[in-house]
């Protein structure tokens, strides 16, 4: 019992002590809330990469593609059909985005332009959870539109070289009449989603549409043939393609699948044409490294070293990896703060060693063991390291739970914002709590506390009574 009682008492009375409670305190604080933002931002880039992309691509090296890409779907539904929930053919290649941009001129931009069928993308991904309008809900968040490249007649209306026109309120009536004869002539009947980046410009806290629905875009990208030569076509801007992944949000332009077929004198426009890449959504559960190995086996009997199989983890394995390994650096350099504050435990309880010499020998004079005398400094440096780490661990997930309103104050007091959405591309800080995560930091300060503590208190019991009281 004695034991127990002078930890405590050197706890209340040490107040040195609290130096190394709060380097503790500090560390484990400072671990939770990096790896709980870390871990958030590492979850929804996963949750955003694996929603663009399917969860296995079937690829081609040629450009070009493959025409009998029915029998390839017809041949992997044989094979794995029962791990396999949906399929999408699609065409994928670089292109060239041309829009007029007022007084400005001209704007071309380098994109990526699919060639998809909305709907079947859509069963493959979160294609559908991806498209929206120019327009805010009561939320604050962009208006959702379904997967379509339909042109409306109000997307006409306005894409027509008589719709800037028609909106201007000092347009004479009669002139009105004769521009709503000429509303249809020249409109792109064929519809595109455009990236919600290369739409936009953001700054000052908003977005500006250079783009909105029923703008012109013209494509230019390469048509198949003995030489590379340049296809041009037009469409009409139906909505965006808003990921939260600027790499994709500043590249991405979808149009229909027939229509590239056909512009890239792939196919006839009507269904029967080209395709570079099949679109896998696995069943949940499916080990998808074991599904693509299969597709792989299957597709290479069909047409040797001609598909390539990928997973979305493994096509974006660089990524995810850099991440992995940034999260880890972090952990080990966080992890110094606390390693520093088993120092300090280690020079503050030689300190007490030294000054509580004549006490120690008093202890053991009146028959406290050598166990119990260790047991006094190893249960002291436990005792420093459950307060440090118990506080840290409560201040660390109260900072978490309140992180954003933390930044938004921040912000205020600063005059700029901490976390600029326009760069993260995240409306607040993700953030994920992982309890094992929690665990063993706070066991790894535990254990460093403990372990600082074992050289003095090893020290200290091996004081012999007499010639301690003799020293003092």
């Amino acid at each position: 019992m004695y034991k127990y009682l002078l930890c405590w008492r050197y706890l209340r009375t040490r107040y040195i002590a609290l130096a190394s409670v709060v380097s503790v305190m500090l560390g484990v604080a400072t671990l939770i809330v990096v790896n709980s933002v870390m871990a958030g931002f590492s979850e929804k880039m996963r949750d955003r990469l694996h929603g663009v992309l399917a969860d296995v691509v079937v690829g081609s090296w040629d450009l070009n593609g493959f025409y009998d890409h029915e029998e390839v779907m017809a041949r992997i539904k044989q094979v794995v059909g029962d791990q396999v929930e949906a399929m999408a053919p699609t065409m994928e290649t670089v292109g060239f985005m041309e829009i007029k941009a007022g007084g400005q001129g001209t704007i071309t931009r380098s994109v990526q332009v699919h060639g998809i069928r909305p709907l079947e993308r859509a069963k493959t991904g979160d294609f559908a959870e991806f498209l929206v309008n120019d327009k805010l809900t009561d939320k604050g968040e962009y208006e959702r539109i379904p997967p379509s490249f339909e042109v409306s007649q109000e997307l006409k209306k306005l894409s027509s070289p008589a719709g800037s026109l028609l909106m201007e309120e000092a347009v004479d009536p009669a002139m009105k009449a004769i521009l709503e004869e000429q509303m249809n002539e020249d409109v792109p009947d064929f519809g595109a989603i455009v990236g919600f980046a290369l739409s936009t410009s953001h700054f000052e806290g908003s977005d500006h549409f250079m783009i909105k629905p029923g703008s012109r875009i013209r494509l230019t990208f390469a048509a198949a043939g003995s030489k590379i030569t340049p296809a041009y076509d037009s469409y009409t801007t139906v909505g965006f393609f808003k990921s939260g992944m600027s790499e994709y949000d500043s590249t991405h332009v979808y149009i229909p699948l027939e229509r590239m077929q056909y512009m890239r004198n792939l196919g006839d426009g009507k269904g029967h044409g080209a395709v570079n890449q099949i679109q896998i959504k696995a069943k949940p559960g499916a080990d998808l490294d074991e599904l693509a190995a299969k597709v792989q086996l299957t597709l290479d009997r069909m047409r040797p070293q001609y598909f390539r199989v990928q997973t979305w983890e493994h096509m974006q394995g660089s990524l995810l990896a850099a991440v992995a390994v940034e999260q880890s650096i972090l952990n080990i350099l966080l992890f110094f703060i606390i390693a520093v504050a088993g120092f300090g435990i280690l020079a503050i309880f030689f300190m007490i060693v030294v000054e509580k010499t004549r006490d120690i020998g008093i202890l053991k004079a009146l028959g406290a063991s050598t166990s119990g005398v260790r047991g006094i400094f190893l249960g002291y440096g436990l005792l420093l390291g459950i307060v440090g780490s118990g506080v840290g661990m409560i201040g660390g997930l109260l900072f978490v739970r309140y992180i954003n309103v933390i930044e938004g104050g921040l912000s205020k007091l600063t005059g700029r914002k901490v976390f600029d959405d326009s760069i993260y591309y995240f409306s607040e800080i993700p953030t994920l709590v992982q309890p094992w995560t929690v665990v063993w930091i706070v066991g790894g300060a535990l254990f460093i506390a403990v372990t600082a503590s074992v050289w003095p208190a090893q020290r200290a019991a091996k004081l012999h009574p007499v010639r301690a009281l003799r020293f003092e």
